[in-house]
């Protein structure tokens, strides 16, 4: 369990890295793994959900974790999923972003010295992971790999509208999902 759960844990930080990447006019964004056909998976089991705050990555963070949670379940139903506690086809890793976080993204040296760079010869490029950000990350646990992963931003809202806001970007998110066949 806890080398699978490791693993779960290094592809979600890795999601996270990969955010400021996807830097586009488009709120959500999927990423189904090529030769995947997603409509042999029929049962799910939801993993805990990681939050990314400005203290650390807290576990089941009861503000937003179970408004994710309940969201995810009632759209992978709707695709026809059934969840189940043991043997699942599919693991369901989400998490979010509670906080904009920089991030540095490149170290450029300029070894040759002869670049005009102004008094340094270093140059940092650095982005901020968007607070509000939702990843789902959905895994075969029998090769413990990503299948499809989906991001959509703005979807954890304000705590006054943060149900409404996670079940619409969530809703959103799943429209990329395929239909079971």
């Amino acid at each position: 369990m806890h080398r699978a759960f490791s693993s779960v844990a290094l592809i979600f930080f890795a999601a996270l890295v990969a955010l400021p990447t996807l830097a586009v006019a488009d709120d959500v964004r999927v990423f189904p793994v090529r030769g995947i056909d997603l409509s042999q998976f029929k049962t799910f089991k939801m993993l805990p959900t990681r939050v990314l705050t400005g203290t650390g990555v807290i576990e089941n963070d009861p503000d937003v974790s179970p408004f994710i949670n309940a969201a995810i379940r009632k759209e992978l139903t709707q695709k026809g999923l059934k969840e189940v506690s043991e043997n699942a086809d599919m693991e369901v890793a989400p998490g979010a972003l509670s906080v904009s976080i920089p991030q540095v993204e490149t170290l450029v040296f300029n070894v040759s010295m002869d670049a005009d760079w102004g008094t340094s010869p270093l140059m940092v490029i650095g982005r901020y992971n968007k607070e509000g950000t939702m990843v789902v990350n959905l895994i075969d646990p029998r090769v413990k790999k990503s299948i499809w992963l989906g991001i959509v931003k703005r979807a954890t809202g304000r705590p006054q509208s943060r149900e409404r806001d996670v079940n619409k970007a969530t809703a959103n998110l799943f429209k990329k999902y395929p239909p079971l066949k």
